[in-house]
């Protein structure tokens, strides 16, 4: 009887919620600046590290998602990925809320790695980047 019970109060609550609303979200993805980040000079060979990054989160329509990582070899590009709620009229503008994210890296590497970290585009829609060499300790 139990099991009966059971199976009848998940089909109601499985059919009784709709996915509409989900579906109505019109969403794209962000890359944000990275304002601040605290990378050590030195790291050793085979560990696991936590590396702070802070940006700027300007509206409540913004909503960390992840990091972009793409590692070439040595160069390991990084930037903060942020879900941006297109079509809502709940989003509220946000003054000076730095968010702070933490990547973990472990180091696989033996030599050093070349951490190049997003800060935004010029003028004419290029990539900046702040570049910041890593050496390895065995």
């Amino acid at each position: 009887m139990k099991k009966i019970t059971l199976f009848f109060a998940l089909l109601v609550l499985v059919t009784s919620c709709s996915v509409d609303d989900i579906n109505d979200i019109d969403f794209t993805y962000e890359l944000m600046p990275v304002t601040s980040i605290d990378f050590p000079d030195t790291i050793n060979f085979n560990e696991t590290y936590n590396f702070p990054l802070s940006y700027n989160r300007p509206s409540t329509c913004y909503g960390f998602a992840g990091f972009n990582v793409i590692e070439n070899e040595q160069e390991v590009k990084l930037s903060i990925l942020n879900t941006v709620i297109k079509n809502s009229s709940n989003c509220k503008n946000l003054e000076n809320t730095t968010v702070t994210e933490v990547f973990e890296f472990f180091v696989e590497r033996n030599d050093y790695y070349t951490f190049k970290i997003y800060q935004g585009e010029d003028e004419e829609g290029n990539e900046l980047y702040l570049t910041k060499e890593i050496m390895i300790q065995q």
